[in-house]
């Protein structure tokens, strides 16, 4: 990776930081000028250069914020950036400053300082109905969504990125709280970086599904922390590798509690020349005796030029845990081909069809047939 140096850092976040009552802009700052050039940092970005990211993000004009469908139902409060204040001001402002890992997460504190509007989510109760968030073409996207103890919701995202966009999303999920979120990125060509950070206190329910497409620069970060006894969060979703194109996945799951569940569940296809990292960790802390998580990573490289690299990690500090990690990297099964195709099915078409039930076993919820046909459109 090339060396970064401090002038980088005043670059991308201006001097000085602009004033906004829910960020705390220098302390933010400084964060991130103390790890932008950390041994971490360099080893979580060891396959994807950030530099570039940060040459866009110094770039990004004020651009808009998101567009939100869904918040006239009762339980439901939304309120723009731009406008917030008081407790809930007080409430992001903490969130960002002691809750967001900076560490790992440094481009994420380098997007909210180039910041100019977003939302705050706040739910009370069960919605009736789903939360659609459309993602801006470009610039930065934060979102900050809190449900209370009981709460729950379905957020549904759609990304289809013309220029560089960044999005940033810190959601806290009370005791008891369940969220059914499903986000699905397929535009190609592009840079695009996203933050997803996840805490459940106790009881608390998390079920993502996530399809991406590979861009020029793609990086997906997912942090899901179970901070609470009997969490439950279920990970899952399929991604694309096209011709030229580059895609870095990394998801750290750690159990901070006793007796909580977590699954990861994976499959990418590498359908031309170009590159997939997937970084999937489980870390199981001393205070989380009886947690119970698995991962699983697959891959389809359909290409003689592809490169598939997959990496689970287990970090595990306590003895009564149930923990299991696989993952693989290979081709289309035979015996599968020449069943199908020895029932008449073309070659062409068994491949096609094999590959789209290896990735749809991933997909779930309302964006899973646009995101099964935009998969199947590449091969």
């Amino acid at each position: 990776m090339k060396t970064l140096t401090l002038p980088d850092v005043a670059e991308v976040v201006g001097d000085p930081p602009r004033e906004r009552p829910w960020l705390d802009a220098e302390h933010v700052r400084e964060r991130a000028g103390d790890h932008l050039l950390t041994v971490l940092t360099r080893e979580l970005w060891k396959y994807t250069p950030i530099k570039p990211f940060l040459d866009e993000l110094a770039r990004l004009g004020a651009g808009s914020p998101a567009v939100l469908e869904g918040i006239d139902q009762p339980g439901v409060r939304a309120v723009p950036l731009d406008a917030i204040e008081g407790d809930d001001a007080l409430r992001i402002r903490r969130a960002v400053g002691e809750r967001l890992d900076g560490a790992r997460h440094v481009l994420a504190d380098l997007a909210l300082l180039r910041a100019a509007g977003g939302w705050f989510v706040h739910v009370s109760a069960a919605a009736a109905g789903p939360l659609e968030m459309h993602v801006p073409p470009g610039g930065v996207a934060p979102l900050f969504l809190v449900l209370e103890p009981g709460a729950e919701l379905t957020l549904v995202e759609h990304m289809d990125a013309e220029g560089f966009l960044a999005q940033v999303a810190l959601v806290d999920l009370g005791r008891g709280a369940r969220l059914h979120h499903y986000r699905a990125a397929h535009a190609r060509d592009v840079g695009h970086y996203s933050l997803l950070q996840v805490h459940l206190a106790q009881d608390a329910g998390y079920r993502l599904n996530q399809n991406c497409v590979a861009g020029n620069r793609r990086r997906a970060e997912v942090h899901v922390l179970m901070e609470g006894p009997g969490a439950d969060a279920d990970l899952a979703g399929a991604y694309l590798v096209e011709p030229g194109q580059h895609l870095d996945q990394q998801f750290v799951v750690e159990h901070r509690a006793g007796h909580a569940t977590s699954r990861q569940k994976f499959h990418g296809i590498g359908a031309g020349k170009g590159r997939s990292v997937f970084n999937g960790r489980i870390h199981i802390h001393p205070d989380a005796p009886g947690s119970d998580a698995q991962l699983s990573n697959r891959n389809l490289a359909l290409h003689p030029d592809v490169e598939m690299d997959t990496k689970p990690e287990l970090e595990i500090y306590t003895d009564d845990v149930r923990c299991a990690h696989g993952a693989t990297v290979g081709q289309l099964a035979l015996d599968s081909l020449f069943y199908l195709t020895a029932r008449g099915v073309p070659e062409a078409a068994a491949r096609r069809l094999l590959s789209h039930g290896f990735v749809r076993e991933c997909m779930a919820g309302p964006l899973a047939e646009a995101s099964a046909v935009r998969f199947m459109e590449a091969l």
